[in-house]
């Protein structure tokens, strides 16, 4: 099974919608998909048609022998189920402080027993530095990294780079930003989409601005604004090269 985490120190640049819609896409193209929202305010789990859990505990979670799976619940699309967060995410941090190198144990078997039924697992991590986003990017083959045009969210971008540079080589994992949310109308985001040489990490897709993901949350069939329109056929073309570069590592 592989593992992508969606993840931004800042919020309000389109982690949850990327993930849901990163998500949706793997399951539309065959991929057995388990959508992990580990953000306690429990937007991708909305998004996907599927109530809050019942704050039972991440502890548990993590530490019973089905794990991932034992909690995974169906959604409306096929292939495509979704772990839901709880309140009791609030204190995912403090687990794994408090269980040290124990809590990094327990979180890798949660996700190595989730393989025999899922063939992706795609993580919607806390808008956060933190303990437990550093405790799944430890365990993550992929990265994405959406990206507005301010300059706050790039500032946060480098400073996840520098994190990823604290960690042990082989622990480190790839990393493919994008840009999100993009308005070719303002002048700073035709000059960052127009550039001929992208940086390296960085998608030369970009997810356009689209009213009917802005409304994504309010209507009945949420997942349609990312699987159709203009930020739909954006993210396939992500999904696409997400999967070649998930194919690529996995042949190394």
């Amino acid at each position: 099974m592989r593992t992508i985490a969606s993840y931004h120190h800042k919020g309000g640049v389109g982690k949850t919608t990327s993930a849901v819609a990163l998500a949706a896409n793997a399951a539309s193209a065959g991929q057995r998909t388990l959508l992990w929202d580990l953000d306690p305010q429990g937007s991708a789990t909305r998004l996907v048609g599927v109530d809050r859990g019942l704050d039972d505990g991440v502890s548990g979670l993590l530490a019973t022998e089905q794990g991932l799976v034992a909690h995974a619940v169906a959604t409306g699309r096929e292939r495509l189920e979704v772990v839901p967060a709880d309140l009791s995410l609030r204190a995912l941090d403090r687990w794994f402080e408090d269980g040290g190198q124990a809590g990094h144990h327990r979180l890798r078997g949660a996700v190595e027993r989730a393989a025999d039924r899922f063939d992706l697992l795609v993580i919607d991590c806390q808008p956060a530095v933190s303990a437990a986003s550093a405790a799944v990017l430890r365990v993550t083959d992929l990265v994405a990294v959406p990206l507005t045009a301010g300059p706050l969210a790039w500032s946060a971008f480098a400073d996840l780079d520098a994190e990823l540079e604290l960690m042990i080589p082989d622990e480190r994992p790839p990393v493919l930003a994008f840009l999100t949310m993009v308005d070719r109308r303002k002048g700073l985001h035709r000059d960052l989409v127009d550039d001929s040489e992208p940086l390296d990490g960085f998608s030369r897709v970009t997810i356009p601005t689209d009213s009917r993901v802005e409304r994504m949350a309010l209507v009945a069939e949420p997942l349609r604004a990312v699987t159709s329109g203009r930020a739909g056929g954006a993210y396939r073309e992500l999904w696409r090269e997400v999967e070649q570069l998930l194919s690529a590592a996995a042949q190394r």
